[in-house]
């Protein structure tokens, strides 16, 4: 498996956008985190104070995820800050086409996007996973992401 990341075009990233804002709502309520009634306005705030000029918000790089074919096949979503004069970047979405999943396209997402930050002179990248999708934390282990944090909870009922 092979891919290759492109830069995200304009239509790409309107599809991508408002889509994606209902994804994370309904994960968010998945997780417990927000009720429905909340989770799609605390979903677009979010959206609209990390990308507040689209693909041309300072230090966000939206990628579209092209397999060998040349088929768009995902999407790649990193931030890139400078912190005691190190370059850092974190993943705020990286997603494959649902037809697209375990076929080796993530690995090999991750893979290029490795390639991608060492050009860039970043030395780290970070990512949230939440803890019910399991097949994106497998995935990140096997490409060696180590668990920095554990926020726990218990619902009282």
């Amino acid at each position: 498996m092979s891919v290759t990341l492109k830069p995200m075009t304009q239509e790409q990233f309107e599809r991508y956008y408002e889509k994606s804002i209902e994804e994370y709502a309904a994960e968010h309520v998945k997780a417990g985190n927000w009720s429905e009634e909340e989770a799609l306005p605390n979903a677009r705030k979010q959206f609209q104070q990390l990308l507040p000029d689209g693909l041309e918000t300072e230090n966000q790089v939206l990628f579209t995820i092209v397999n060998e074919e040349d088929k768009s096949i995902g999407i790649l979503w990193l931030n890139i800050t400078e912190k005691q004069d190190e370059k850092h970047s974190f993943i705020y979405d990286i997603k494959l086409d649902e037809e697209q999943q375990g076929k080796g396209y993530g690995k090999a997402s991750m893979n290029v996007l490795e390639d991608y930050v060492k050009e860039q002179g970043i030395s780290q990248i970070g990512l949230h996973v939440f803890a019910h999708n399991k097949r994106a934390v497998a995935l990140y282990e096997k490409v060696g992401f180590e668990m920095t944090d554990h926020v726990m909870k218990k619902r009282i009922t």
